[in-house]
């Protein structure tokens, strides 16, 4: 009924004993295709590398003895359950005990007796065969059961269910999970015709009478969702070797079969069934609509198509139902780093896709394809016995690569073939030449900005912040910096932006932090009082770790509350406006002041300012840069200082540039200057030099 495999024999023959080796392999080799070794070490990596049926295992030997081999076939699980035949000279029955207790099949007394020796073997191999045979069989009807239209029910001998299959879970609307265990009438209770009397299961008759039983034309099944559905059956026991009954199964099926055959060759033309994704067949049909929807809104979309690579010699290495729980575990792993707008489908063996509808930039697309590189590498970090694991990942853009749905799709394939003959790139690709040099020059700066962290390469730089009316130190703006690998400093606006779309700003941050607070205690040794202010970017803040973190470095440093001033970007109020106040309390209330930085070029609102706990307000460069001595324009400055005294909150003016602006900035009411004016960033030392010293 069911196929199964013929793999050749392997015997593997362990002795020292060089006649001996040679008598067995005489009388062996008719048995199949014989191996030896002389030496326990060379023996257990013979055996994993040939895998044999049956292993004959002398206890004395070189190297490791024969309980030693054992004992390390037995911590591997690919030689685990290979049959050993212990070859000893030792024949008390507590010898022959501990060969049966470590683990040997079974024992041969020396001097050996080659024909009983071929006997034993040849007994052996055929209860592995048998053994083989059955888990094939087995296999094969579980693939059976589950794959055929029929819902199955097994039960045991008290009507209790053991088994469903998976359309039987869809009829009733129950899992195997749930209904195991629970008696049968639960699970599928039964009716005759429209509003008739209850109906006994055709399994209690089955059990009770031995024999195969039919339902009635008029029965219908109550579904867990309380459908009532009309169904056709059979049943019929289950009989074990010695001809006892021990349970029943019964076949049954919605008696409307077109319409629900349909809607299960429906979802198998449209569902890898493997990992439940929708298949690349679905996945055109869906790209097919999204492209429609983009060229009527005018926005892009990305595709990711994205290859495990030699996941064949992982197969082969492994077997293929390691291979298929590894793709169903990648799946979910994918499936994690994506938001709801995105749709994941398998496409081939072993090769997934990713649709990114409303595509913002193609620098977004990149930065998904790295975020789910870099969690999968991160994964499979729980499986070091796959070695040399990667993942290759082809990009491609609508409308600036292709048109249609079928040529994104080659485009997508022809950048996976790049990124896979190319592994300088990080195994990462854009079909568009001018989109892959732009990502290189990311990838690089992405790089700089990981050993930045790995090798703690950031730089704080300190801008002063000078008082308008005595020209005297009042606090110092503390400015990230990061070095590559030849030792340049990198400026701001070359890498904060990526950082904050990878979240590499979070761990910059802190190091950052670390950094400052450091130095503000070398300060504070040399009886300096340096007030030091911060920039916190919208991302670091907005993580949970953050407010613990900054409290934890705070405390465990020493460091004066009072003396830290954190700036923040107006951005950050359009989100959880609610958590932000929280967190903007706890920081005031322990000393800490705020300041909203760049204010009057983002979405300013006067009503955050009311309720949330700001102390001071930052005049943006652009607006200071207006102030100028053939025509000034100072509306904006101007109305920024007033509101600012209004609300009781100081101001501080970036970018002064010139004595006129300094002048004119005091003029209107400005307390605080800070630019190129007084000084460009520079380093600690600098600072003590220049308005300490």
């Amino acid at each position: 009924m069911f196929s199964v495999s013929e793999a050749p024999i392997r015997i593997l023959l362990v002795d020292d004993d060089a006649n001996q080796i040679t008598v067995l392999h005489q009388v062996l080799k008719p048995l199949g295709q014989v191996f030896f070794e002389q030496n326990g070490v060379k023996a257990c990596e013979q055996a994993l590398k040939i895998i044999p049926d049956v292993i004959l295992l002398d206890i004395e030997m070189p190297g490791f003895n024969g309980y030693q081999v054992l004992e390390k076939l037995k911590c591997d699980h690919k030689t685990a359950n290979i049959p050993v035949i212990f070859i000893t000279a030792y024949n008390s029955v507590d010898d022959q005990l501990r060969c049966l207790r470590s683990g040997a099949v079974d024992f041969i007394i020396k001097p050996l007796q080659p024909e009983l020796v071929a006997a034993r073997v040849s007994t052996q191999l055929k209860l592995k065969d048998r053994e083989r045979k059955l888990l094939e069989v087995s296999q094969h009807a579980r693939v059976t059961l589950e794959s055929i239209g029929d819902a199955v029910i097994t039960t045991n001998i008290d009507g209790q269910v053991t088994y469903m299959n998976p359309t039987a879970e869809l009829i009733t609307g129950i899992t195997l999970n749930e209904a195991k265990h629970k008696p049968i009438e639960q699970v599928m209770p039964l009716r005759l015709g429209n509003d008739g009397p209850a109906h006994i299961n055709p399994i209690r008759v089955a059990i009770a009478e031995h024999r195969i039983v039919g339902m009635v034309l008029n029965c219908q099944m109550k579904s867990q969702n309380n459908q009532w559905i009309h169904v056709e059956d059979s049943a019929a026991p289950l009989i074990s070797q010695a001809g006892k009954t021990i349970g029943a199964v019964i076949v049954f099926n919605d008696v409307n079969e077109s319409q629900a055959m349909a809607l299960k060759m429906s979802h198998a033309l449209q569902y890898d069934q493997l990992t439940k994704l929708p298949n690349r067949f679905l996945l055109m049909d869906k790209l097919k609509d999204k492209i429609s929807e983009s060229q009527n809104s005018g926005s892009m979309l990305g595709l990711m198509l994205l290859d495990i690579d030699r996941f064949k010699l992982i197969n082969e290495e492994f077997g293929f139902d390691f291979g298929d729980i590894l793709l169903k575990k990648l799946a979910q792993q994918i499936k994690s780093q994506l938001t709801k707008h995105e749709t994941l489908s398998r496409h081939t063996a072993d090769e997934f896709i990713v649709l990114v509808p409303n595509l913002e930039t193609p620098s977004h697309l990149a930065s998904l394809a790295i975020q789910i590189q870099e969690h999968i590498l991160k994964f499979m970090t729980r499986h070091p016995e796959v070695h040399n694991f990667s993942i290759s990942i082809g990009l491609s853009i609508f409308p600036e690569d292709a048109c249609d749905a079928q040529s994104l799709m080659l485009h997508a394939d022809a950048a996976l073939h790049r990124a896979k003959k190319d592994a300088s790139h990080g195994r990462l690709c854009f079909y568009s030449q001018e989109m892959e040099s732009v990502y290189t020059s990311r990838r690089k700066r992405y790089i700089q900005l990981k050993n930045a962290i790995a090798k703690h390469l950031v730089v704080p730089l300190y801008q002063p912040i000078i008082c308008a009316k005595t020209g005297h130190l009042q606090a110092v703006e503390a400015l990230m910096r990061i070095k590559d690998e030849n030792g340049n400093m990198i400026p701001p606006s070359e890498f904060i932006t990526l950082a904050e779309e990878t979240e590499l700003i979070i761990p910059l941050g802190e190091l950052m932090i670390n950094l400052v607070f450091d130095q503000q205690i070398r300060w504070l040794n040399q009886g300096l009082h340096i007030r030091v202010c911060i920039n916190i970017s919208p991302i670091q803040f907005l993580d949970p770790s953050f407010l613990p973190f900054i409290l934890s470095v705070m405390d465990q440093k020493a460091i004066n509350p009072n003396m830290v001033e954190l700036e923040l970007t107006e951005s950050l109020m359009l989100e959880n406006l609610t958590q932000i106040k929280s967190d903007m309390d706890r920081l005031r209330k322990l000393g800490t002041s705020i300041s909203i930085d760049d204010f009057g070029t983002g979405y300013s609102c006067l009503s955050y300012l009311r309720d949330l706990p700001v102390d001071s307000l930052k005049i943006d460069k652009s607006f200071v840069a207006q102030l100028n001595i053939d025509n000034p324009d100072e509306v904006l400055v101007k109305t920024i200082s007033t509101l600012a005294q209004s609300m009781k909150l100081s101001s501080i003016a970036e970018g002064v540039e010139s004595q006129f602006q300094a002048q004119r900035l005091q003029e209107l009411g400005v307390p605080l200057l800070q630019g190129y004016y007084f000084s460009k960033p520079v380093t600690a030392d600098q600072i003590q030099t220049r308005y300490l010293i």
